[in-house]
């Protein structure tokens, strides 16, 4: 069946940062913020502001997805007044609040983490002047995009880890030393000496993650993309006769940088998936890293097929499922 090929489960986001340390958050279930997948609040009482100062708003907080294999904004906005977002709104993930007051004496930023609920993002500019508070904000934008970005996969790793499958993850840690959390929905889809593939198909998509450990070579882009081409040819079979997927050769992409995952060190890549004599493809996510030995490199890779759907929010889930490596 051609379902049974790829993945499907999307979710982040590219803006070029340097290396980054995450750590893993406790939550509250008592506490916990409110909100769909991908989504925020902008507070803002719009007739302070013109239309093509509100247009800049928008332009960062809704820049296109990166590395999927259609145009999906990064977030989805809910707008809102000052006093509508006081009465309604404080519980939400993700905030952006502009507080204009002519009777300010200065115009200020600043990032909250957890101010009403958790995890919670709110960004508060305050400012006596429009032009200076949206000067600041687009002084800021990296950084709240990317707090953001990081909050939706804190959601999503917290959910995982309530309805986890502790069977699996004891695989995951004796096959490759490392700990992961993994939802209960997955299942092993073929397993080798040094390869795990995991799955989770619906009838509209599919959703895949795979982890696989090589003898040690130089952590370059083209390394992984050919150690991960040499990996899904010998082990991922299509519906067709001879297909298997590879990574898209697409100019600009993949997306490769460093990255500091908990206490590894290690480079991110964000993509697109191609087939070999098949018309399949989708966005992948993978984090590739040195194995404590020195040894070995160790990549977990998740990807998405979703033909009829937007992908977004799938690949943060399966985002979300990789850097939850420990």
């Amino acid at each position: 069946m051609k379902k049974l090929f790829y993945a499907s489960l999307a979710i982040v986001m590219l803006l070029c940062v340097s290396c980054k340390q995450k750590t893993t958050p406790t939550f509250k279930s008592e506490n916990f913020s409110t909100g769909k997948a991908g989504e925020m609040i902008l507070a803002i009482d719009t007739n302070y502001w013109t239309k093509a100062a509100r247009k800049e708003i928008y332009k960062v907080l809704q820049q296109p997805q990166p590395a999927i294999n259609q145009i999906q904004e990064m977030f989805d906005v809910i707008e809102c007044s000052n006093k509508d977002f006081l009465a309604s709104f404080t519980r939400h993930r993700n905030i952006v609040q502009f507080d204009y007051n002519p009777k300010y004496g200065s115009n200020s930023y600043e990032l909250k983490r957890n101010p009403y609920t958790n995890p919670q993002i709110q960004v508060v500019l305050r400012g006596n002047n429009c032009d200076s508070c949206l000067a600041l904000f687009l002084q800021h934008q990296d950084e709240i995009i990317q707090a953001m970005y990081d909050n939706d996969i804190a959601r999503l790793q917290n959910a995982h880890r309530k309805l986890n499958n502790p069977k699996l993850e004891k695989k995951i840690k004796d096959k490759f030393g490392i700990s992961m959390t993994i939802p209960e929905s997955y299942f092993v889809g073929r397993e080798e000496e040094d390869f795990l593939w995991l799955c989770y198909r619906t009838p509209k998509n599919d959703r895949f993650v795979m982890i696989y450990k090589s003898p040690a070579y130089e952590l370059s882009t083209e390394n992984i993309v050919y150690e991960r081409n040499r990996i899904t040819k010998a082990y991922i079979q299509g519906a067709v006769q001879g297909a298997y997927p590879i990574v898209a050769d697409l100019e600009g992409y993949p997306l490769s940088q460093q990255y500091q995952l908990h206490y590894h060190s290690g480079i991110e890549l964000r993509g697109l998936w191609a087939s070999v004599r098949d018309k399949m493809g989708g966005p992948f996510y993978s984090y590739t890293m040195l194995s404590p030995d020195k040894q070995s490199c160790i990549t977990v890779d998740g990807f998405v097929y979703a033909p009829q759907e937007q992908k977004r929010d799938y690949l943060r889930e399966v985002e979300a499922i990789v850097k939850s490596i420990k």
